[in-house]
């Protein structure tokens, strides 16, 4: 993609140009550290308006132009209300926090106000619930509210750590440098989330076809071989009878309702009612300890766990922030609750004295590799360096662990598809051949 730019150098030489980068993101980043220049504007080349072009000025006759202006009006009032609605519910995904994060650090190193680049990012951002929150907290930093107080309005966008170190930024006047930092990790975490997900796709997506599959022969191919066993008299086997009373019970009907609809509603309460229950506080324990206790996904939730807890960790020690309270932000930023109830116990115990890798010793959460690395930290007076490894280290364990699992969980799937499969022709096609045995030798 291209990106048209204007820039300044270190002279504070304005520049114009066009630049070749795959996201805004690695855009801005060329700029500031491959070409030296300070980011004023950056936006994509193929969705900027044509100045050349002019609007439509062909003559109409005034009735037409009463019907444009009475319709136009009403029509124009439904579309903003769509508009606001809409904006007010779109999603902020990691990676447009981080072109914000980055292109921020960017504008005010180039000398701009917090509250003149806030206004320009709101502008320039595509997402249109990120334009209204950034124009909202334009107003409000102008008004002379902090940067890090206006995003705490926005709770469900911006996380607890990324305010935290935000607020940091701003008391040790290291601001740059810290939403660079957040622009990095940001990505990263998308990444991390992205590579989770992509590992559970696949058999997601196998097994809703399956059950598909499964139900459309029970409520269409069994009901008629069942016809063909009856009017033959024959004895069926038990698989055969197991396969053809399931089919009866799906077709059949409970309260002037067919049973597969029952079966339907009560997968769909129990979704809602499981999801319902993920929200309270015993649920949320509850799931997280399930998900970390799965014997293929356990690990890979709980290695992702662990990358997300030295991160937020080391990203925090090293803007500044207080142990205590950094402990803090990554408990209520680390994704788990298990963790999060663990890491706010390791948090009392800190207030008392006790060091951090004390408190997690022994603990299952907790591998023996990070409590090692984790003392020579606290030992060294490096835990942001040494927590930073930590986390590098358990991003790649990540990568290595979806890509394994996608190899092994392919051939997995095709086998249980193949058990499944044939179990069911085999139960079909057994009394079909008894009947054609019996028709030869008649």
């Amino acid at each position: 993609m291209q990106f048209d730019y204007t820039a300044r150098d270190k002279n504070g030489k304005e520049i114009t140009g066009t630049i070749s980068a795959t996201s805004k993101l690695e855009a801005a980043d060329k700029l500031f550290n491959e070409k030296r220049l300070n980011v004023v504007s950056l936006e994509q080349a193929d969705t900027k308006k044509d100045p050349e072009k002019k609007p439509n000025t062909a003559p109409s006759t005034k009735s037409n132009s009463k019907i444009t202006k009475n319709s136009g009006h009403s029509a124009q009032g439904f579309m903003n209300s769509i508009n606001e609605f809409l904006a007010t519910h779109a999603k902020v995904l990691p990676k447009d926090k981080a072109i914000v994060f980055l292109l921020l650090a960017v504008m005010i190193n180039a000398g701009l106000s917090i509250v003149k680049a806030l206004k320009i990012l709101s502008k320039q951002s595509e997402n249109p619930k990120l334009k209204m929150v950034l124009e909202d907290i334009a107003k409000k930093v102008e008004g002379g509210v902090r940067f890090s107080d206006g995003l705490k309005e926005y709770s469900e966008i911006f996380l607890e750590s990324e305010i935290g170190m935000i607020e940091a930024g701003e008391a040790s006047g290291q601001l740059n440098k810290t939403l660079v930092n957040l622009a990095t990790e940001t990505e990263k975490s998308s990444g991390l989330s992205k590579k989770i997900k992509s590992a559970m796709i696949y058999p997601a997506v196998v097994v809703t076809i399956l059950i598909g599959a499964v139900f459309l022969v029970m409520t269409m191919v069994i009901p008629k071989l069942g016809e063909l066993f009856s009017g033959a008299g024959a004895e069926l086997p038990f698989a055969t009878q197991l396969l053809v009373n399931t089919s009866n019970w799906f077709i059949g009907d409970t309260l002037i309702m067919p049973n597969w609809l029952w079966l339907i509603c009560i997968m769909v309460g129990g979704v809602i009612l499981i999801n319902w229950w993920k929200k309270t506080p015993t649920g949320k324990v509850s799931w997280d300890r399930f998900l970390l206790n799965l014997p293929i996904f356990g690990m890979l939730n709980k290695k992702a766990a662990l990358a997300s807890f030295s991160r937020q960790l080391a990203l925090l020690s090293d803007s500044g922030v207080a142990i205590v309270c950094s402990l803090e932000i990554t408990a209520n930023a680390v994704g788990n609750e298990v963790y999060r109830l663990r890491l706010l116990e390791v948090k009392a115990d800190v207030e008392r004295g006790i060091a951090i890798h004390k408190s997690i010793e022994g603990d299952k959460l907790f591998p023996d590799l990070v409590v090692s690395m984790i003392a020579v930290g606290e030992q060294t007076a490096q835990l942001g360096a040494v927590t930073q490894k930590i986390a590098v280290f358990y991003d790649e364990e990540v990568d290595t662990y979806v890509k394994n699992l996608s190899t092994i969980m392919e051939p997995v799937i095709i086998v249980v598809i193949g058990v499944m499969v044939g179990g069911l022709v085999a139960a079909i096609m057994q009394p079909i051949m008894e009947l054609t045995d019996v028709a030869a030798l008649a």
